[in-house]
């Protein structure tokens, strides 16, 4: 290897390692909008749904997260049922989606919050994101009362990454990934033409590359009209997904699926089917 050569494979690790300092403010500022709440919103969905239940875990480097459990309604004492773990946007605190929209009752629904959302601690990072969402997979695997091989994975925008990054590595039921998106160096791409971004984000928060190598059945929603997660990204990760898909497109914007009486329509029919799958 010449001297030159060496000099120029330097200069690219030393450019690429700028990159990646110049990433760590844009990734605080632009993907994460912390959104903490005091014990008193908790304690509020506590006494009016007494289905529900507190959750606290520590990840490794010791920060505690902080989360809901909404047990199957439909479940009996000592009886197993099958769950789906959500996982939310960039401004969103999770615990409203626990008496929202029409849920089946078979199904229990979990939502732990991102670090520095709710009363979980800390600063949210893609690694640490990562990481906590295995934590929470591994943790409600375990659990006595919660069918290990029928989790449901639930991503929303944000959370469609993180729940296609978990699918890729812990063995779920099903995927819904709602407002999703191929890659966020594609996303950059889009509005800024004539600036690196490719080289800024990297490889970072890229479903796309993970997508050809998951073949569980997932249900795609996408927003018609959508500002901050184009639709044709979420078509692209679609296009991608190795296994069965179905495809639901609501006219509207990204921020008000949830609102939709067709978005827990097609949810509570997707659930069903996989329960008609398993008899």
């Amino acid at each position: 290897m010449t001297k030159h050569i060496v000099l120029l494979i330097a200069a690219a690790a030393a450019v690429l390692a700028g990159c990646a300092a110049l990433f760590e403010p844009i990734e605080q500022s632009l993907l994460f909008r912390s959104r903490p709440a005091g014990q008193e919103r908790y304690a509020a969905i506590l006494e009016r749904d007494p289905g529900v239940e507190e959750i606290r875990l520590t990840a490794a480097d010791g920060t505690r997260l902080h989360g809901l459990l909404k047990r199957a309604p439909a479940a009996r004492a000592g009886e197993r049922y099958p769950l789906v773990i959500v996982f939310g946007g960039v401004a969103r605190e999770t615990s409203w989606m626990v008496s929202w929209g029409e849920k089946p009752a078979a199904w229990g629904w979990l939502m732990v919050n991102y670090r520095g959302y709710g009363l979980s601690e800390g600063r949210p990072t893609e690694q640490l994101l990562l990481e906590d969402a295995r934590l929470i997979y591994d943790w409600a695997a375990a659990r006595t009362d919660i069918e290990a091989d029928n989790i449901v994975i639930l991503g929303r925008s944000l959370g469609s990454y993180v729940a296609v990054s978990l699918a890729s590595q812990r063995p779920v039921r099903a995927m819904i990934l709602a407002t999703p998106f191929d890659s966020l160096a594609a996303i950059a791409e889009r509005r800024y033409p004539l600036l690196p971004v490719g080289v800024l984000v990297g490889g970072r928060y890229d479903a796309a590359v993970l997508a050809p190598k998951i073949g569980v059945p997932a249900l795609f929603v996408i927003a018609d009209n959508d500002n901050v997660t184009p639709a044709a990204h979420g078509e692209a990760l679609a296009h991608a997904w190795a296994g069965p898909k179905t495809i639901l497109s609501l006219p509207g914007g990204h921020r008000m699926v949830e609102w939709r009486q067709e978005y827990w329509r097609a949810v509570g029919d997707f659930l069903g089917g996989l329960a008609q799958r398993r008899d």
